[in-house]
């Protein structure tokens, strides 16, 4: 996130090798995407690891996704929302 000017929020609980990797490095967790949507509701944001609406948090609302980082394989649209 830091690398566009943005900030890093978790869109789930993280799983056990996300938590040792934050505990090996000293990196503090960061805050939910509700609660950044909370102090910012107009947030723009950038899907890290999917682009598919239906693995999307609820709290986000498509219009403000403005990018996608993803090693998967991208299908006819940036957003699938089939």
């Amino acid at each position: 996130a830091a690398l566009y000017g943005g900030r890093a929020a978790l869109a789930s609980e993280v799983n056990s090798e996300t938590a040792f990797a934050l505990e090996e490095w000293g990196v503090e967790k960061p805050p939910t995407i509700e609660e950044v949507l909370k102090e910012n509701p107009d947030a723009k944001i950038c899907l890290v690891d999917h682009q598919q609406t239906s693995q999307m948090n609820p709290a986000i609302n498509p219009d403000n996704v403005v990018g996608v980082i993803d090693h998967h394989a991208l299908q006819s649209k940036t957003i699938v929302t089939d």
